[in-house]
């Protein structure tokens, strides 16, 4: 499969896309820039049609069941609804890291990774934004946390340490959010391994950032094709339907038919009552 260009827009690291069925709209983000963007199909092509720019970086954002955004901002987790509202910081204070990619699982639960920012190594960890606006530790030990996602029964989830070059499989209890430990499910070469997105028959579709590709695996590490992208830097892929939308860096949108859809994206559920220490509106 050869993906064909979708946007005319370059980005400096386009990266997070997420199909969104209740608002029929695609989010992503531009890591650098701190925008948040939602893009719908209008005359045959995807068309940007609301930006939001937060303060420092994004790495992910997610679409809630309320029609709001939740988003892994730089250091902590933000809320897009009427206004942005920022939390309180998550990562630690002093630490070279920021938030990268994230997802809600099965139930509705936001999770996201950090990434060191210089060459530490296995500090970093995935965390999960709970009802009350706090900050639960999932997973530890990573160093560059990626993509996400679940198995179509929810069983599994697979987890991307970038640096690495593995992608995991964890155990997974759906109702009640809990990890159990992960085993290898493969290791990449020739680039290094970014974004996923799984498919209705359980594949993983997993971009390669530095190859120009997407590469198909299926659930026990055995790889099954190739989608070329004409960008070197692929850094993410959704399914919007059957159409497997694909992000790079420094470069557009691209698209393919994959024949084969993906596995619903469940929305984030908003927050409750949030506790009152740290969660701001921004200007």
């Amino acid at each position: 499969m050869i993906a064909e260009s979708l946007s005319t827009e370059r980005y400096e690291l386009a990266e997070g896309p997420v199909w969104d069925p209740l608002a029929e709209r695609l989010l992503w983000v531009d890591i650098p820039t701190g925008r948040v963007l939602e893009g719908r199909w209008r005359d045959g092509g995807l068309r940007v049609e609301r930006t939001h720019t937060l303060p420092g970086t994004v790495g992910a954002a997610v679409p809630g069941a309320d029609g709001s955004i939740a988003v892994a901002a730089r250091y902590g987790f933000a809320v897009i609804g009427p206004e942005v509202t920022m939390g309180p910081r998550v990562l630690p204070e002093g630490a070279a890291s920021r938030f990268n990619d994230g997802k809600c699982d099965p139930a509705g639960r936001f999770l996201a990774g950090s990434m060191a920012l210089d060459d530490r190594t296995g500090e970093e960890r995935l965390y999960r934004l709970e009802p009350d606006g706090t900050a639960l530790v999932v997973a530890v030990g990573l160093t560059l946390s990626n993509g996400l996602g679940w198995s179509p029964d929810g069983g599994t989830m697979y987890h991307v340490d970038s640096v690495p070059g593995v992608v995991w499989a964890r155990p997974y209890d759906v109702e009640t959010g809990r990890v159990g430990p992960g085993t290898v499910l493969t290791t990449v070469t020739g680039g290094l391994p970014d974004g996923l997105a799984v498919d209705a028959g359980g594949d993983l579709w997993l971009a390669v950032h530095g190859a120009g590709e997407v590469r198909r695996i299926s659930p026990t590490g055995r790889p099954l094709g190739t989608v070329r992208v004409p960008a070197p830097k692929t850094t993410s892929v959704a399914f919007a339907g059957t159409t497997l939308v694909v992000t790079t860096a420094g470069d557009g949108l691209f698209a393919v038919e994959a024949g084969i859809g993906g596995v619903p994206a469940t929305p984030w559920a908003p927050l409750g009552p949030v506790r009152a220490d740290g969660w701001r509106a921004v200007p």
